[in-house]
């Protein structure tokens, strides 16, 4: 039913909105939603089923003309790495009005970026063999392992010198040129080596094409780390590297010419740029996968850029690494982004770094939408930045539904918020004359009224000036629902309830691992058995003589909840005993039933299949895949799946050879010793006791070699305590004492 609902839905999406196509990568797209942030701008939220699960993407669309446009940042500095919080809250430091960013390129162990940098126009890192991704005049354009060369040329002496290695962490492999946008601390070398520190004496800042004129100024063997300075470079390197005879080259006060050469002249026309991985595609085709990152390929967490023939740019950040979404592979991120009608696609880092956040319509300051699988922010890099020249000026430009995007159940009512934001995407209050409109529908007064059929409802918001549309994704099935205690919360699937107690229920569904938007009019509730009554919008009320027993029963969207209902009592050979408040404990989780309706027999002997019985309900009635393969334990025993999982979990073996004897009563150290092997399975955490402890009972000699260690255990955990008669180990266990034994570990 799912597939051909969602069929349904995908179908009028995208005949009614512009999303992306999506199927040739992570499975085709079940469910899609759009939100226009801004004329040219849009966030694309879609989840697919493919072969290896769920995946869910996070997508954002860049239109050429678009007053929203990229720029890319490495944090305050080339080293050291920012989380998208830091790296947002440092760009609006320096004036820029930022609505969203996603991470850029890979870092080394310092959260250096692996490849070049260029903020606005500024050469502040090598391409170091890796791609690069160019934005020049707010178009996008990828260069093929880009080289750029630093050629210094000693005016005095006329020696000429070429480095590639500029703000990159400093190995033994050449020379490094450091500019002060690498570190405000040092060049954050470390070990013997030299170098050379020049005084910018002709020029501003280092750009792709441009040169520089130079004094040298310091010249040192010393090693370590040194301040860079305002307008000063230093070129340094180590020992190791064997390159001294540079230092032949250069003396103090020596006037120096420093040109920056690059490969690709297109770049030197661009504002901003970012190293990137791999190129998965290149004029609408896939490039080779043999020539990817072999070591990234499987399915992780991605972020990619591509770029269609129009010059749109599509920035898709996709969740991996959990139930909610497996992640993608290389292969599948390429067809992904080819089917979107992109023609050329680049590899970001991913993994843990894979993140985007928004200006969300209706949220305070940014949203990280995505889940990030490291559970936390990571610090990276550097980021590409979505920023406006517009101004925030409290003006509403753009309406929006908080609820845009969310699933509503067939015929629910169901309260709608509406928000507003200016040209900078700042949320502003909403002008008192905004009103909405639906296309299946209805909405009055703040409310919304689904049809009583599946499908996708469009949602026309209008005031004098500003306007906006939202989608909300009608269902008539739901996948799952969750029945809790409205009081405190607490998931309902059994309830013990005394009588004349009332417990009032919610109820939420989930639709695709969403929550589904919906009212007490699409619930239905009934009770089966003699245990109470409940009403039309969900409060039960106990009512019944005894332990009856019996359930609830919750139907929503096509799925039925049942909960399992025991009416508390206390059984009538139970008063006054010294073990009743176990029983009731035991018998209100579940873990143990009486000999009758009204008796628990707290003095009957305890038989072995029961026991097993009441420690496997204790764990929790793990799923068990084994038979027991005992003669004397029919598969269809009640106590059978209780007996295989008490022998997968070294509780027992058996009393003989093929022989479990489950009718057969337990001694004392037989309970003991059940008990004890089965604490590891109840999550007890305890020490082995020490046997000695048995020698303070007048029978404790008696006790079997095989129940020596149970016991001391269980004394020493303050389970068993005994009596001036002993132990008793050869005695029969009664049922009092099973329930005492077992509510002091469960």
């Amino acid at each position: 039913m799912k597939k051909r609902l969602l069929s349904v839905l995908l179908a009028v999406l995208i005949l009614a909105t512009p999303a992306l196509a999506y199927g040739d990568g992570t499975g085709e797209a079940e469910y899609i939603n759009v939100t226009e942030l801004a004329d040219g701008f849009s966030y694309e939220n879609a989840v697919s089923y493919g072969s290896r699960g769920r995946v869910e993407t996070f997508t954002l669309i860049n239109e050429p003309g678009s007053d929203i446009y990229p720029i890319v940042m490495a944090c305050d500095t080339i080293f050291g790495g920012f989380t998208v919080e830091q790296m947002i809250s440092y760009a609006e430091s320096l004036g820029y009005n930022v609505v969203g960013a996603v991470n850029a390129d890979f870092g080394d162990t310092m959260d250096v970026p692996t490849g070049m940098v260029v903020e606005n126009g500024v050469y502040k890192s090598s391409p170091e063999n890796n791609n690069a991704l160019a934005f020049i005049d707010g178009e996008a354009y990828v260069s093929s392992r880009p080289e750029v060369e630093l050629n210094f040329t000693n005016e005095d002496s006329g020696a000429e010198y070429t480095v590639t290695h500029f703000n990159k962490t400093r190995t033994n492999n050449g020379a490094f040129l450091y500019s002060e946008h690498f570190s405000t601390v040092s060049t954050r070398t470390a070990g013997d080596g030299w170098f050379i520190r020049f005084e910018i004496v002709d020029g501003d800042e280092l750009t792709l094409g441009g040169e520089l004129e130079l004094e040298v100024t310091e010249i040192s063997t010393e090693g370590g780390s040194v301040p860079i300075g305002e307008d000063n470079l230093v070129l340094t390197a180590s020992e190791a590297a064997g390159i001294d005879i540079v230092l032949d080259w250069f003396e103090e006060g020596d006037r120096v010419t420093l040109d920056i050469v690059c490969s690709d002249e297109r770049l030197e026309d661009a504002e901003w740029i970012s190293g990137c991985g791999d190129i998965l595609a290149e004029d609408g085709a896939m490039t080779n996968p043999n020539g990817w990152d072999s070591s990234i390929t499987d399915a992780n967490p991605r972020t990619a850029v591509g770029i269609k023939s129009d010059g749109t740019m599509i920035y898709y950040v996709l969740d991996g690494r959990s139930s909610a979404s497996v992640g993608a592979t290389m292969r599948e991120l390429a067809n992904d982004l080819l089917s979107m009608g992109c023609v050329d696609v680049v590899n970001l880092d991913g993994g843990g770094s894979s993140v985007m956040s928004l200006r969300y319509p209706g949220n305070d300051g940014f949203t990280v939408v995505n889940e990030p699988s490291d559970g936390s922010l990571r610090a990276v890099s550097s980021y590409i930045l979505f920023v406006t020249d517009s101004e925030p000026d409290g003006r509403a430009e753009r309406l929006h539904l908080v609820e845009d995007g969310d699933f509503v159940l067939a015929g629910s009512t169901i309260d709608i918020t509406f928000t507003a934001t200016d040209a900078a995407l700042h949320t502003v209050s909403v002008p008192d004359d905004a009103t909405a409109r639906a296309s299946r529908g209805s909405v009055s007064d703040g409310t919304y009224t689904a049809p009583e059929s599946a499908g996708e409802d469009t949602i026309s918001l209008n005031s004098g000036r500003a306007s906006g549309s939202a989608t909300l994704h009608v269902i008539d099935e739901v996948d799952s629902l969750r029945v809790t205690d409205a009081e405190t919360g607490e998931t309902l699937t059994r309830l013990v309830a005394e009588n004349g107690e009332s417990v009032e229920l919610e109820v939420a569904a989930q639709y695709m691992l969403r929550e589904v938007l919906m009212d007490g009019s699409v619930v239905s509730y009934s009770v089966e058995g003699d245990i109470g009554t409940i009403t039309e919008d969900g409060v039960f009320t106990a009512e019944g003589t005894g332990a009856a027993s019996g359930k609830i029963v919750v139907e929503c969207g096509g799925v039925t909840e049942e909960i399992e209902v025991q009416l508390a009592f206390e059984f009538s050979d139970m008063h006054g005993h010294w073990a009743a408040e176990s029983v009731k404990n035991l018998y209100e989780a579940g873990i143990v039933t009486g000999v009758s309706n009204t008796e628990f027999g707290p003095s009957l002997s305890m038989r072995r299949g029961d026991f097993v019985l009441m420690l496997y309900r204790a764990a929790g009635e793990p799923e068990v895949e084994l038979t027991s393969d005992f003669s004397d334990v029919a598969p269809d025993a009640y106590y059978a799946e209780a007996v295989a999982w008490a022998v997968a979990n070294g509780i027992t073996d058996g009393k003989a050879e093929g022989i479990f004897a489950p009718d057969d009563t337990l001694t004392r150290q037989e309970g003991f010793t059940f008990l004890y092997r089965a604490l590891n399975a109840l999550d007890v955490e305890y020490e082995p006791g020490d046997t000695a402890i048995l020698d303070t009972f007048v029978d404790g000699g008696a006790v079997a070699d095989w129940a020596r260690e149970a016991a001391a255990t269980l004394i020493d955990m303050g389970v068993v305590e005994g009596s001036e008669a002993g132990l008793n180990p050869s005695g029969s266990l009664t049922r009092a004492e099973m329930a005492k034994m077992l509510d002091s570990v469960v």
